[in-house]
């Protein structure tokens, strides 16, 4: 029997083109300070120049991070200091006071998996101490802190809106003092395009299913034989817009029920799976708009691989950091790092893609025990 495909990436329905678009607009497409860049690292370095940040100037960034977005500070010029996130993935407050001087300029928060930071907390905290702070709402597009729209907390907030709906690219940027609008234009973007509904549909037939999940590990291995190391943290053009298609096809997509969606999916899983999951995601807290459902295993490498053979296309989420990162010095990042799978969770599954999610991640935990019980 085939095996239908679910990823974490929000798939593309075919009959997109046949929607009306929509009025609606959330933050911060509703803004006229607002930019819309290719990418969320573009928008993060046309920001720092900005405000005026550059040589000699400090940024206080999490040790867990993707590496795109220090790549992008670094390129504007700063400088980054790392430090480690708590229990719930925010800063120490005390461990920040630490590493302040007078260089130091600003503070990076991430909003992790949609989950929101006390990002007033963190906005009081930068204002007392003249600090600038950048918001990473990445995966957090739709997301809310106290009845406010995540992102608007900070002098800086950056969203990626391909992460929330199926489009090619769209790295949005809503800053105390705007750039200029990005003026090189990325291309159509018809090929991502393509791959999106190629996805929407390999989740509904599995027969396509099946074909893909053929496919992918023989494309994925020839991309890290061909590609560098640190490829995935280029920054490339940062005067570069969105695609054509993510123009055309984002104002269709727009929905008042997508955080929603999402909200019920992590709610379903939670229910199913919440044993596994690490504990600043257990509970889905008020105004949340999930990116992906965490579990967090012993073996992360080895169950992603029985968890694809069953269908589910899971992330080792943000394996690899930034290079300049002292990776032992920042215990807590790495074993998030190394242990933490971040599964689907997007509005376009269905309850019955759901439920062979939850199947998939069962039927591999008990695997995971007999293996471990065979070996010892």
């Amino acid at each position: 029997m085939y095996t239908r495909r679910h990823s974490i990436w929000p798939t593309l329905p075919p009959n997109v083109y046949l929607k009306r678009s929509t009025n609606w607009r959330p933050f911060p497409l509703d803004q006229t300070r607002c930019r819309i860049f290719s990418l969320a690292r573009h928008a993060i370095l046309n920001a720092s120049k900005a405000l005026h940040l550059g040589k000699g100037d400090v940024i206080l960034v999490p040790a867990y991070h993707h590496g795109s977005e220090v790549e992008a500070l670094m390129q504007a010029g700063l400088q980054v200091i790392y430090y480690e996130v708590n229990d719930e993935l925010e800063p120490d407050s005390k461990e920040l006071q630490t590493l302040l001087s007078p260089n130091v300029k600003a503070l990076y928060i991430i909003h992790y998996l949609g989950f929101p930071q006390k990002a007033s907390f963190w906005r009081q905290w930068c204002d007392e101490r003249g600090l600038l702070l950048f918001e990473d709402a990445a995966q957090a597009f739709l997301a809310h802190h106290n009845g406010q729209p995540v992102g608007s907390f900070g002098h800086v907030g950056v969203f990626c809106l391909y992460k929330t709906y199926g489009i090619p690219d769209g790295g949005a940027l809503i800053s105390t003092i705007p750039p200029a609008a990005p003026q090189q234009n990325s291309g159509k973007g018809w090929w991502k395009v393509f791959k999106r509904h190629v996805n929407w549909i390999a989740a509904r037939r599995g027969e396509i299913g099946a074909i893909h999940l053929l496919v992918k590990p023989i494309v994925s291995s020839f991309k890290r034989m061909t590609e560098h190391t640190h490829k995935e943290f280029e920054v490339g053009n940062p005067s570069t817009s969105p695609s054509t298609m993510t123009i055309r096809l984002l104002p269709k997509l727009l929905n008042k029920s997508t955080a929603d969606r999402r909200r019920e999916n992590y709610e379903f899983l939670l229910s199913h799976l919440g044993d596994m999951v690490p504990y600043p995601f257990s509970t889905l807290p008020e105004g949340a708009c999930p990116f992906a459902f965490p579990v967090e295993v012993a073996d992360a490498k080895e169950f992603l691989n029985r968890l694809h053979s069953r269908g589910v296309v899971g992330l080792l989420f943000w394996l690899n950091p930034h290079p300049s990162l002292l990776v032992a010095d920042f215990p807590k990042s790495r074993d998030l790092r190394e242990k933490m799978l971040a599964l689907p969770v997007h509005q376009e599954l269905t309850k019955a893609d759901l439920k062979q999610i939850v199947k998939a991640v069962q039927e591999c935990r008990i695997d995971s025990t007999a293996r471990v019980a065979t070996f010892s």
